[in-house]
């Protein structure tokens, strides 16, 4: 039997407990299932994505196509945001996350899963992105933000949503204080680092720059960044995980960061996520600027300046401190396992593409340096 089950209409998915068997085979090789109820009722069962984070399950059943995505339990509490937000969305009548169909946070599978009607569609990381598109995706992002939240449910505060510009500019202080230690401190020459590292260390004046950048900004800025008009926010800039469904409609799909925080950041996230580099920044000026703030909310357009201004920052040293981990990795004298050069070499173009979208690189050096 099913504990503090939520659903969406007057009984749960009667299938959800056959999916316990490849939850066992997580591991396995088998990617599919044909099972059956107790009642002879066919369930096929497919494996989809597999994640450290959550599985999803493709399931037709009675001639219905459903997704059941299992989440870890940790302190992010993502099913709960997740479930919280696609309900806010549901009862206010909106079409923008995958239909809710059953919320199973203590059973009957090992993890917290909630269920949706299956959405098809192509994620706009792989589609070129017209000034118009980008304008509609503002306009639905735009609609999420004005939604409240369900009556029955109690929104979280959003995951990582920064409580005011210091305490994110202090992270990206973080990050400019490990290159400049590792740098300061290695006893390795360049020419004994890989080649997606042995730059650093004369990428470290770019990088501070770049710090000493935001910190003006945040300086300069009227307050502190408090938002005086919280909203429902995905805090997940990933075009991979919002697709463009059969009827050319926009659908975010993750909701695991969700919950109350500042729209302000939540635009920047987006804009400034290594997937969406790709943007013209006029493309995204225009759009943005279509983008219709909440009425108690003064401070908006001031708040979305200085976020875009320590997104990339954020990402920038972000990267570069990914990359010092790897080049530990390399030249440490025991390993266990190969290095993922080819992970280390993806995150050196990102670093780079932060670079050039700062204007801090010529795009001919960011791909003489990717080679």
């Amino acid at each position: 039997m099913m504990e503090n089950l939520s659903i969406m209409n007057e009984s749960g998915p009667p299938w959800l407990s056959l999916l316990q068997r490849p939850y066992d085979s997580i591991f396995g090789p088998k990617n599919i299932w044909d099972l059956r109820m107790a009642d002879g009722a066919a369930v096929h069962i497919e494996r989809g994505s597999q994640g450290l984070n959550n599985n999803l399950y493709r399931v037709r059943f009675g001639g219905a196509v459903y997704a059941c995505k299992l989440f870890v339990v940790d302190e992010r509490q993502r099913a709960q945001r997740e479930w919280t937000a696609v309900r806010a969305l549901h009862d206010a009548g909106l079409r923008l996350a995958p239909e809710p169909v059953a919320y199973a946070p203590n059973g009957p599978l090992p993890q917290p899963a909630i269920v949706y009607q299956w959405v098809t569609g192509q994620p706009l990381s792989g589609q070129a992105l017209l000034t118009d598109d980008l304008a509609a995706l503002i306009e639905c992002i735009g609609r999420i933000h004005r939604t409240a939240p369900a009556a029955d449910v109690e929104m979280l505060v959003a995951w990582r949503q920064p409580e005011n510009y210091a305490s994110y500019l202090a992270e990206i202080e973080d990050f400019l204080r490990d290159v400049r230690d590792w740098v300061a401190s290695a006893q390795t020459s360049t020419a004994d680092l890989p080649s997606w590292a042995a730059d650093l260390p004369a990428l470290l004046p770019l990088i501070q720059a770049t710090v000493e950048s935001t910190e003006r900004a945040v300086a300069s800025a009227s307050d502190r960044g408090a938002c005086p008009a919280p909203a429902l926010v995905r805090v997940e800039g990933n075009l991979d995980s919002i697709v463009r469904d059969e009827d050319g409609q926009f659908v975010f799909l993750d909701w695991e960061s969700s919950g109350w925080g500042d729209p302000a950041y939540d635009l920047a996230e987006l804009r400034w996520h290594p997937r969406a580099l790709t943007i013209a920044p006029a493309q995204w000026r225009a759009a943005v600027e279509t983008y219709v703030p909440l009425p108690q909310d003064a401070t908006f357009w001031e708040r979305l300046s200085v976020y875009d201004q320590l997104l990339p920052a954020w990402w920038l040293g972000r990267s570069a401190v990914h990359l010092l981990e790897g080049a530990r990795q390399a030249m440490g004298r025991q390993r266990l396992v190969a290095v993922p050069t080819r992970l280390y070499r993806s995150v050196r173009a990102q670093l780079d593409n932060y670079l050039c979208a700062l204007g801090l690189m010529a795009v001919e050096e960011a791909d003489s340096a990717d080679e």
